[in-house]
């Protein structure tokens, strides 16, 4: 795992995010739960007059939640392909071959690049490939739907 300033990243299991995501992984807390346990921790108080804390985002929360579905979209549909090519890799020669295969061995380095824009790459870097590759993102997300997620993921897992 590598610690940034802005953000962490797991070589292991490929998860990324800030430090309310690290706090949720490691804990296994929902979003709210991991912020109010951060507060606790480092004795960070409530609103004036005892107030409840309300879950406000700023900007910044906004953006880093932003770039993390951009990094996890990414991700995944690198693995996608990975799984792609390998699975429906032809046995023969003679095989027609599977559109999603043509395609990993068409996308799979531009978006592992991408991917490793995310990894490495520096806070400004991300947010032009954010903004220049927006609707790229955009279409990814559209095509994979949350349920067609979990379902690849159960099935690279097992």
């Amino acid at each position: 795992m590598k610690l940034y300033d802005t953000h962490f990243h797991c070589y292991g299991c490929g998860k990324h995010g800030d430090i309310i995501t690290l706090t949720e992984q490691l804990y296994g807390l929902p979003p709210y739960e991991a912020a109010k346990k951060l507060a606790q921790d480092f004795h960070i108080t409530q609103g004036s007059g005892g107030q409840s804390m309300k879950p406000i985002k700023s900007e910044r929360q906004i953006y880093i939640e932003q770039e993390n579905r951009a990094y996890e979209t990414l991700n995944f549909y690198c693995r996608f392909l990975e799984k792609c090519r390998e699975d429906l890799k032809p046995k023969t020669p003679k095989d027609e071959l599977h559109p999603l295969f043509v395609e990993s061995l068409h996308k799979y380095a531009q978006y592992n690049f991408y991917r490793d824009i995310f990894i490495t790459g520096t806070e400004e870097e991300r947010r032009e490939f954010m903004s220049v590759c927006k609707d790229e993102l955009t279409a990814l997300e559209k095509r994979f739907t949350p349920s067609q997620k979990i379902k690849n993921e159960k099935e690279q897992s097992a």
